[in-house]
Parts: C-alpha cells; sequence; structure tokens
C-alpha cells in the first residue's frame, strides 16, 4: 500500500488549509520548498539507512502535508483575482454557461460557470461558479445566458444547529447566489459543440423520458434516483424512510451502483467474446468505457468518481494479470479525486463512499467466517456480510452526520441490494431498448417488470420503518465520540487481523474510554440554561431550557419549521421539549411565567409588543430585560422612549417593520438578518 500514507499527508494538509481559512499561501508554499529541498538532500546521500532514512520518510511526508496546504489554499476561488466575485459592481452583467440544472416546485436551481463580466459596454474575462435561481423549466444544460440579477453570497443559517446552507455551497466553490425574473436574464446562445457533461444530460433526461410512461410517484422517483441519480423528484417521507432503514445509500448512485454496472458488463462481455487475451483486454476497455459513460449520465458524484475510478483500475490490471491491495486502489482513486478538486474531502459522500469500502475491504471475510451456509444460503450470508462491514466502516459518520442507527439494517441493508441489482439491470436493460429505437409494446414488458419491483422495494422499506425501535436516535454524539468510535473499530480490524493480548487490551481500553465519555460528557460539559427566540417566517417560537427540561411557547408551527429550523438545536441540547405555551394565557412554571404582556424567561423580564394583541401601556414601559416584537408592530404605534435594553424583532414582521425598528433602534436585534436570538445563563 505504498500511496496511503502520502494521500493521508495530503488530506492532513487540505484539513490544515481549511481551518486556516485558506490564507497562509505563500507560508505554505516555502515551507513544502524547504522540507522539500531537506528530504531531498538526505536522499542523495549513499545508503541512506536506519534514523536517517525513517526521518527523511518522514520529511517527505511533511512536504506532502505542507504542499496540499498550499494546493487548497490555490484552488480556494475567492483566492484567485480573477474570480468574478472581486468585480462585482451595481449593473454588472454576467455571462456564463448553464452546468446543472435541478428544478423545483417555483424556481429552478442553475448552476453556471461563469465567462464574462459585461460592464460599460465591455466583457472582460472572468470565472467562478454562480448558483442562479431562474424561472421554473426555462433552462437547459449547455445554454448561455446573460444574467442582470443582484448578486450576493448565501446567507448562513440563521437558527442554532440548523443546515449551513453556504458551507455546503462553499465546499463546491459556490460563493454567490441569485434570484432572477424572466426580466433579469437573457439567453444569447448554446454552447458550442458537445461537451462531455451536455452529453451526460441529454442521456440522463432520455434514459428518464423512456422511464415516464410506466412508472409514476414514488415509484418514478426511486427508479430515476436508483438508476440514473436524478434525486429532484424525491419527496420528504420517501427519503426519510429509506434513511431511518439505514437504505439511503441506495438513492444516491454510488459504488454499489458502479460495481453492480461493472459486474453486468464483465459477465455479458465473457460470455460475447472468446477466451483470449487480445478479447480480454478489448472486454477491459469497453467495460470502462461504459462505466465512465454511466458515471457521466449519472452527474459524476464523488461516489461514482470514486468507484469508477477503483473498477478501471482493477479490470484493466485483471486483464494484465496483475492484482492490487483495495487500500491500494482507495488510495489511487483518492488522490486522483483531491488533486482534481481538493474540497471533496469535505463532502459527506465522499468521507462515506471510502469508509463503506474500508469497512467491507477489513471485515467481510471475517464475518463470511462466523457462519457457514451450504449452497445458495451461503450467498444470503455473503450480502449480509458485506452490508454488515459496510455499516461498520460508516457507523462514526453516520452517527455523527446523522444522529440515528437503523436496527434492522441487517434485514434492510441485505435485501436493499438485491432490489437495486434487480431495478439497476432492468433500468439498464430499459434504457439500451429505448436507445436503439425501441417503443409502444416493445419496451411495455421491462417497463412493466420494472414498475412491480420498485413497487416491491418501496413497500419492503415502509415495512420496515414501521417495525418497533427501527431506529435509534444518538444525540450529541460529537467528534470525539467519532473519533474514539474510529479508533474502536480500527482496534477490531487489527484483532481480527493479528489477535493477540496488545489488541484485545486495546479494544478494551478503547470501549472503556468511549463508554466514559459518554456517561461523563453530560457531567462534564452540560448544556447552560438558556432561551432561544428563533427566526421563523410568520410566526414566534421561544424555547426556554432550564438545564434539565425545556417548554416551547409559540402560537402556530409548521411540521417543516419544526424538522429544519428547531429540533436540530433541541436535539443538541438533549433536552425534552414536549411542554408548550402560548401568549395568551398566564401561566407560571419553575424557569418560564406568562403575564401577558410580560414573560418571564429564566432570569429575564421581557416584554412582548404584539400588534394582534396591543398591550395597555398608558402608564408607561414596565421595568424590563428585554422586549421582543411580534405581528407587525411598528415602533411609531409606541408613544414611549425606548430604553437602553435589546429589542428583538423576530420572523412573524415583515421586512418594512424591522426597517422601521432599526431606524429607531439602532441596536435592535433582527433575526432576518442576524438570526436566532440566545440569552445564556452562566
Amino acid at each position: 500500500m505504498p500511496l496511503l500514507l502520502p494521500v493521508l499527508a495530503l488530506a492532513c494538509g487540505i484539513l490544515g488549509a481549511c481551518l486556516l481559512d485558506y490564507r497562509y499561501q505563500q507560508t505554505f508554499l516555502v515551507t513544502t520548498g524547504c522540507l522539500g529541498s531537506l528530504a531531498l538532500i538526505l536522499l542523495l546521500r549513499p545508503r541512506p539507512a536506519g534514523r536517517l532514512a525513517t526521518f527523511s520518510s518522514a520529511l517527505i511526508l511533511l512536504t506532502i502535508v505542507a504542499f496540499g496546504g498550499w494546493y487548497a489554499s490555490a484552488r480556494h476561488p475567492p483566492n484567485d483575482g480573477r474570480h468574478f466575485g472581486h468585480h462585482l459592481t451595481p449593473g454588472t452583467q454576467l455571462r456564463g454557461t448553464v452546468t446543472t440544472v435541478r428544478p423545483g416546485e417555483r424556481r429552478t436551481a442553475t448552476e453556471l460557470r461563469i465567462t464574462g463580466m459585461l460592464t460599460e459596454g465591455r466583457l472582460h474575462p472572468v470565472h467562478g461558479k454562480l448558483l442562479a435561481y431562474l424561472p421554473a423549466d426555462t433552462v437547459t444544460v449547455g445554454d448561455d445566458l446573460l444574467l442582470a440579477a443582484p448578486i450576493a453570497p448565501p446567507s448562513g443559517p440563521l437558527n442554532p444547529g440548523a443546515f449551513d446552507y453556504a458551507a455546503y455551497l462553499a465546499n463546491q466553490n459556490i460563493f454567490h447566489q441569485s434570484f432572477s425574473d424572466s426580466s433579469e436574464w437573457t439567453r444569447i446562445g448554446r454552447q458550442a459543440g458537445h461537451p462531455l457533461r451536455i452529453i451526460g444530460h441529454r442521456s440522463r433526461e432520455a434514459w428518464f423520458a423512456s422511464l415516464q410512461p410506466y412508472l409514476r410517484g414514488d415509484d418514478l422517483a426511486v427508479a430515476a434516483a436508483l438508476i440514473m441519480g436524478k434525486r429532484d423528484l424525491l419527496e420528504t417521507e420517501v427519503k426519510s424512510a429509506y434513511a431511518d432503514t439505514g437504505a439511503i445509500h441506495v438513492l444516491a448512485v454510488s459504488g454499489l451502483h458502479v460495481g453492480i454496472l461493472a459486474l453486468i458488463a464483465t459477465q455479458l462481455l465473457r460470455f460475447l467474446f472468446p477466451p483470449r487475451r487480445v478479447w480480454r483486454i478489448l472486454g477491459a476497455v469497453l467495460t470502462v468505457l461504459l462505466v465512465w459513460y454511466f458515471a457521466l449520465v449519472t452527474g459524476l458524484s464523488a461516489s461514482v468518481q470514486r468507484a469508477a475510478l477503483m473498477v478501471t483500475v482493477v479490470v484493466l490490471g485483471k486483464s494484465l494479470n496483475r492484482n492490487n491491495h483495495v487500500f491500494n486502489l482507495l488510495a489511487i482513486a483518492a488522490l486522483l479525486m483531491l488533486v482534481v478538486e481538493p474540497k471533496q474531502l469535505f463532502q459527506v459522500g465522499f468521507q462515506l463512499s471510502f469508509a463503506a469500502v474500508a469497512g467491507i475491504a477489513l471485515f467481510t471475510r471475517r464475518i463470511q467466517r462466523w457462519v457457514y451456509l451450504p449452497g445458495p444460503l451461503r450467498y444470503a450470508w455473503d450480502a449480509i456480510a458485506v452490508s454488515t462491514a459496510a455499516q461498520l466502516g460508516t457507523l462514526p459518520l453516520a452517527l455523527y452526520y446523522f444522529g440515528q442507527f437503523p436496527v434492522y439494517f441487517m434485514l434492510s441493508g441485505t435485501l436493499v441490494i438485491v432490489f437495486a441489482y434487480l431495478v439497476l439491470g432492468l433500468g439498464l436493460f430499459h434504457g439500451f431498448l429505448a436507445g436503439v429505437g425501441a417503443a409502444g409494446g416493445l419496451l411495455e414488458p421491462t417497463g412493466s417488470l420494472l414498475r412491480w419491483v420498485v413497487g416491491l422495494q418501496n413497500q419492503f422499506i415502509f415495512y420496515c420503518r414501521k417495525l418497533p425501535g427501527a431506529t435509534l436516535k444518538f444525540t450529541g454524539f460529537d467528534l470525539l465520540s467519532a473519533l474514539l468510535l474510529t479508533a474502536l473499530i480500527g482496534c477490531l480490524a487489527y484483532l481480527a487481523f493479528r489477535p493477540s493480548h496488545r489488541a484485545r487490551w486495546a479494544v478494551m481500553g478503547t470501549v472503556a474510554l468511549l463508554a466514559g465519555y459518554g456517561m461523563l460528557r453530560p457531567v462534564l460539559s452540560p448544556a447552560p440554561p438558556q432561551f432561544t427566540i428563533y427566526h421563523l417566517p410568520y410566526t414566534t417560537l421561544i424555547d426556554v431550557y432550564d438545564g434539565r427540561r425545556g417548554v416551547a411557547m409559540t402560537d402556530s408551527l409548521s411540521a417543516d419549521q419544526l424538522t429544519y429550523n428547531v429540533l436540530p438545536w433541541r436535539e443538541q441540547l438533549g433536552a425534552d421539549f414536549t411542554g408548550r405555551l402560548d401568549f395568551s394565557t398566564d401561566t407560571s412554571l419553575t424557569a418560564t411565567a406568562v403575564a401577558y404582556p410580560l414573560l418571564r424567561l429564566l432570569d429575564r423580564r421581557v416584554l412582548v409588543l404584539d400588534r394582534d394583541r396591543p398591550a395597555n401601556l398608558s402608564s408607561g414601559l414596565p421595568e424590563v430585560d428585554l422586549i421582543v416584537v411580534r405581528n407587525g408592530f411598528r415602533p411609531g404605534n409606541l408613544s414611549h422612549t425606548l430604553p437602553d435594553i435589546p429589542v428583538v424583532v423576530d420572523g412573524s414582521n415583515p421586512p418594512y417593520v424591522a426597517d422601521e425598528w432599526r431606524a429607531r433602534h439602532a441596536t435592535a436585534h433582527v433575526t432576518r438578518e442576524q438570526g436566532a436570538y440566545r440569552h445564556v445563563v452562566f
């Protein structure tokens, strides 16, 4: 595995650059030159051995770390003076080519590769990526657009614990977005020629069109996601069901799908071609071309790139009678992908795909040896072994990012592999028939069979979701917990390969550390009492947490607002927020009291100014520590001078009301701009 350590060193350098916000580019470059020169001088000595050779190897790895930091900083778009973000001025128009289209209900999320900037009638060459939200169903991949809409950086999360969409876009090198009406953009032509991405997009759309006459609703959405990576049709309920049962990976085209395609192609070509060396090499080349065409059609995601690279090395190596270690293949794939785009290191799909293959390589054979089953039952146990090994490899990442564990993963994860094989095989055959001109009755058998298999798969997933205790929730599973669990899995792998007392003690010690940290973390670093005034459109929500339990104050709250904006922070606090109060009922609890228009939130007296329920303030403003403005209460309705205390204008207020309060009270906290207001009692 000669490439494993250098790739890990490169990843450490990229991570270091990210932690330093991609600054110190010149420092990384000078360090790379100095360390590399010293390592070269030591290696040129005659017969370097012993400690000198070890020191030289360490210097080489440190050189790669420094190079990774420089390379990631150099590839960071804001560090490039030619990026369009450095030249934006009022009235500037951008020219770009559509590279990705993701349809939505109201607008189409369109990714543009910017090629020029029109300023004062002159076109200046610039580059970068822009996410433009255009009217639905208006553009296709390859269109050249001229955009005149305002350009702005994407905003971060407005509520604690919520998904950071700006950081997600930054990992894809997108730092600006725009929302355009029909009058703010113009199609000026199409890109000349037929670039590979355009060919892939057109093939995907034609393939999808061949499925539409035979599948509907969730069946069509799941089939499109599983076969060609088209996930924009998936409903939230379907994605939640697959996630809760540990089968969500089947809805994202990944190494599983590429492996199935390579297996089908290899077996088919082996049947068609005679067993000669030249035909074996030709079959390997055709398999590689087919795999990369499939990767292109499905969007070239990180997992597909990794799998395609590995299949390329394995298939070509086998055709030349060469064997490769799986971790060396992983290193080759990771090296090429990080050279193409260093920020792929921080994409969850990239991490999960490599972790899954590593888990399969480490544990599959050991698990297969636990049980011996004769005949066809052996294949069933092999599938369970692969599914379990992949789950072990991805367990730390799954708990860290998603905070849940599917209890019946052996059942759902194993059978979903069988379903994926059937669906992908049928989908490929159906697409091939449509591609060669078959239509109507010729496509009816494959379309009908595909509809039946996908429908059965969906029924099975929803059945597994309804089983008792189908999902275990892990709240507060932080980075240190993930690192300790990763260390435990590594010790288990070492014990499986080299059983010894040292390995057993390492496993037991890591288990003790993980269990001890899990029990002591709430004691050593408990969440302090606090209250949070969220930013939620058209409503008010105040969560009060006294250190043990929580209570919510609100009038109304939609399920989507609760799921995406509120639950992430509640889960981090680890508190039960089943209790609920409204602003109209006088109540007194341990940490919260309501005597409208006054509230007591922990150690703060709060005054509520509500347009829908105006309070009698003729005798003056009471002595309070905080003012909360809701439901469009305007500062002009207040006849008294505001004291020098915090004023919070939450999301229930229209933007113009927030602007009026900002003009009246310069220090007003507007949640629409500054995010949720939190008060912590230390």
